[in-house]
């Protein structure tokens, strides 16, 4: 359960409490239940008794449609297009649009342009920023790294031979570049190719560029090599 999920409960459970306490408060110091017969006939106590009930009922339901819409958690790793876009990140591709039409030779807002695509799952875009950065300024093995991220998840994690084109530039001009090495381990993992996965990333753990997370890529190799294990043993029986 992520954190928005424990804040709404919280908030839910509290708001319900009090208005319970409210409730049972007003009849220990109310009226007594005979006079709770109104003039035209209705029970007062059954309708006091029914309203937090009702309250609580909407109060509940509300926000299990609220989560619904922005709580939701699932498909966090499906690198799809996401045409609902949040409006922080709407305004910073806008900002760094605007930056970029206004300093068109500005090696770092496109890189911000084409991040902040990236961000809101515009990959297409991000691609051809990209495009426009390597134009201007030639071939990076970092900006060909992200390129090829952008072209991955832009083909619906496709890895095509443009993909694998880009890779190989990148890797050309640096070895250990940091997110061509985990993409063709992710994509590796995540197709049952454990060994192809781990090679990858023992590949990073030469390198000491200090952006890499050894402890994360030592935890990914420790499930790889689980994987191979449990194959191994279902394969022998």
């Amino acid at each position: 359960m992520n954190s928005l999920a424990i804040g709404i409960t919280v908030t839910l459970c509290a708001v319900i409490t009090l208005i319970w306490r409210h409730h049972h408060s007003s009849q220990k110091y109310g009226v007594t239940p005979i006079a709770n017969l109104g003039e035209d006939g209705i029970d007062e106590h059954s309708v006091n008794v029914k309203a937090p009930v009702v309250l609580s009922v909407v109060l509940f339901t509300t926000t299990i449609l609220i989560y619904s819409q922005l709580g939701h958690f699932n498909g966090w790793n499906k690198g799809v297009v996401d045409t609902n876009i949040d409006y922080l990140i709407t305004a910073e591709i806008n900002k760094n649009a605007k930056k970029v039409n206004e300093q068109p030779s500005n090696e770092i807002a496109l890189l911000n342009l084409a991040q902040s695509y990236v961000d809101g799952g515009l990959y297409s875009e991000s691609v051809q920023t990209l495009n426009d950065l390597l134009t201007l300024s030639g071939d990076s093995a970092s900006v060909l790294g992200m390129k090829a991220n952008a072209m991955y998840y832009r083909d619906k994690r496709e890895m095509s031979l443009d993909v694998n084109l880009v890779i190989a530039r990148a890797l050309a001009l640096d070895e250990y570049e940091p997110q061509s090495r985990l993409l063709l381990a992710n994509h590796a993992y995540l197709n049952g190719e454990f060994e192809s996965a781990i090679e990858q990333w023992l590949k990073l753990l030469e390198s000491d560029n200090p952006s890499v997370n050894r402890a994360s890529i030592n935890n990914a190799i420790l499930r790889a090599e689980q994987k191979i294990a449990n194959r191994s043993v279902a394969a022998s029986e």
